[in-house]
C-alpha cells in the first residue's frame, strides 16, 4: 500500500468540524513525527457578507465543499492510518483499500473557483418581501422587494409618492424585515 509520491486526498468529516479537524491533522502530523508524510491540509473556502440588524455588513468564511476537506501526503500505513483515525473524520475516499487522489484537473478546477469567486453576498431578503424602511424621509412606512441588487447592497421597490408609484433605491441597512 505504499507510495511514494504525495498528492491531495478527500477526506469527509462531521459537519462544521472542518477547521478543528485541520488543526488535528496537524498536531498529529508533528506528533508521529509525519512531517514528510502527512504534507499539507486544505478547508477550501470563501468570504460572504451578510448584512445583520442596524445595516451592519458581516464578513465570515463559508467552506465551498461542506464537510470535506483536502490532505496532501504520502500514503503509508501509517500516514493512512493516523488520517483515518483523527476525531471527526468519518470517511477517506477510497476504493479497495487504496486511498483514491484527486485527479490534477479537479484540482486545477477547485482552485480556479477559489482564484474568481468574488466575496459572495447574503441576505435575509427576498423578492416580493415587505421591508419597514428606517430611514428619513419615508420612516416606517411598509414597502414590497421588488428588486434585489446584492452587488451594490442595494433593494428597489415602489413607494407611492404624490398618488404615484415611484421606484426607489435604497441601501440593505435602510430596511428592516417586516
Amino acid at each position: 500500500m505504499t507510495q511514494k509520491k504525495k498528492e491531495w486526498y478527500v477526506i469527509q468529516v462531521i459537519s462544521w468540524t472542518e477547521e478543528n479537524v485541520k488543526q488535528s491533522l496537524f498536531q498529529r502530523r508533528e506528533s508521529f513525527s509525519l512531517e514528510d508524510y502527512i504534507i499539507d491540509v486544505f478547508v477550501p473556502t470563501h468570504d460572504v457578507i451578510s448584512v445583520r440588524a442596524g445595516g451592519v455588513k458581516v464578513k465570515k468564511k463559508k467552506n465551498i465543499l461542506p464537510w470535506y476537506i483536502l490532505v496532501e501526503m504520502v500514503v503509508t500505513n501509517e500516514s493512512w492510518y493516523i488520517v483515518r483515525n483523527t476525531p471527526n473524520v468519518t470517511w477517506f475516499l477510497w476504493a479497495w483499500n487504496i486511498p483514491v487522489p484527486v485527479s490534477w484537473k479537479e484540482l486545477k478546477q477547485l482552485k480556479w473557483k477559489l482564484e474568481s469567486n468574488e466575496e459572495t453576498f447574503s441576505t435575509k431578503y427576498q423578492l416580493w418581501d415587505r421591508v419597514l424602511i428606517t430611514k428619513w424621509p419615508f420612516e416606517w412606512n411598509e414597502w414590497m422587494i421588488t428588486e434585489i441588487n446584492e452587488k451594490k447592497w442595494l433593494l428597489k421597490m415602489n413607494i407611492n409618492l404624490l398618488w404615484r408609484d415611484t421606484p426607489i433605491e435604497l441601501d440593505f441597512s435602510q430596511v428592516k424585515a417586516k
